[in-house]
């Protein structure tokens, strides 16, 4: 009984910290272009290759812009410890076949020093190829995800756009 218990404090812990986070971000006083540039360019630093740097890059660049940081953070956890075994693989095989590098990485068939060192000497253009298809995956998922969170934030705050308002005082 008491490890059913556990468990269920535990969930409905987590349960409420993801609640939490989700008030936070709805109601968050910034204006909708702010959350929704940040939640953009969130996901947009989320797919490059660098897993430990997207949260220190992606408050900086959104402090420089004077978006939203919490959607930027929320975005930038696109990639994370359960998403990037299969968003690196993809963003690879895209920006490798962008470059032209596709088949040169030499990947081991088993795990040596000798092999490792190899793979080493080929980062280079690995990082290459996670970057490119990194950046050409991330621009359209930056400008979906702004489209998406604009509208999400315009009608939770029940206005209406900018453009409808000016047609309808018109007619």
């Amino acid at each position: 009984m008491a490890v059913r218990y556990s468990k269920h404090v535990m969930l409905t812990r987590i349960d409420l910290s993801r609640y939490r986070w989700y008030q936070r971000f709805i109601r968050l006083r910034a204006s909708p272009h702010a959350i929704a540039g940040g939640m953009a360019l969130g996901l947009f630093i989320g797919m490059s290759p660098f897993f430990g740097l997207h949260v220190i890059s992606a408050i900086a660049l959104a402090a420089l812009f004077k978006w939203s940081k919490i959607s930027v953070l929320i975005g930038a956890q696109i990639t994370n410890a359960i998403t990037a075994p299969v968003i690196y693989p993809i963003n690879y095989w895209v920006g490798s076949k962008l470059a032209g590098s596709s088949g040169r990485t030499i990947w081991p068939a088993d795990f040596s020093l000798d092999e490792l060192i190899s793979l080493i000497r080929q980062s280079a253009h690995i990082l290459t190829d996670l970057m490119i298809g990194g950046a050409v995956l991330g621009v359209p998922l930056a400008i979906a995800g702004y489209a998406v969170t604009l509208r999400l934030v315009i009608a939770y705050r029940g206005r209406r756009p900018p453009s409808q308002t000016s047609d309808a005082q018109q007619n």
